[in-house]
């Protein structure tokens, strides 16, 4: 359970780090330059594929199958990335990590869920 609570933690800054890609890709930007701007604590094996995709589509595909956010975009439809702003799929994708980073302490228990469930109803608000 302690290394699911951490992976948790790296979470929100992977979401981060991909966002920041995926506009960068929506903006021309090369994605290469902005891999190393990314904060360390975000960073995952195979996030340098991303820098290899030719759209945010095939950023999109790569995320979803590949990497450890995909539980988190399994709810964000690939229509979503073409046609809303990144900061509504960015408060989608945080509100899904939120949902089971939430239901991860609950099922714990004890006192993890008393600590955390507070931590996370503050940040979901």
């Amino acid at each position: 359970p302690l290394a699911t609570f951490l992976d948790f933690i790296t979470y929100e800054y992977m979401i981060a780090n991909v966002l920041k890609l995926i506009s960068g890709a929506k903006a021309g930007r090369e994605t290469l330059d902005l891999l190393y701007k990314c904060h360390p604590l975000g960073l995952f094996e195979g996030i340098g594929a991303l820098t290899a995709a030719s759209s945010a589509d095939d950023m999109y595909e790569i995320v979803l199958i590949d990497s450890p956010l995909g539980q988190f975009f399994q709810r964000t439809e690939k229509k979503d990335f073409d046609e809303f702003s990144m900061e509504y799929i960015r408060s989608n994708l945080h509100k899904n990590y939120l949902e089971h980073f939430y239901d991860f302490c609950r099922d714990l228990g004890g006192e993890t869920w008393t600590v955390m469930s507070e931590i996370l109803d503050f940040e979901a608000d």
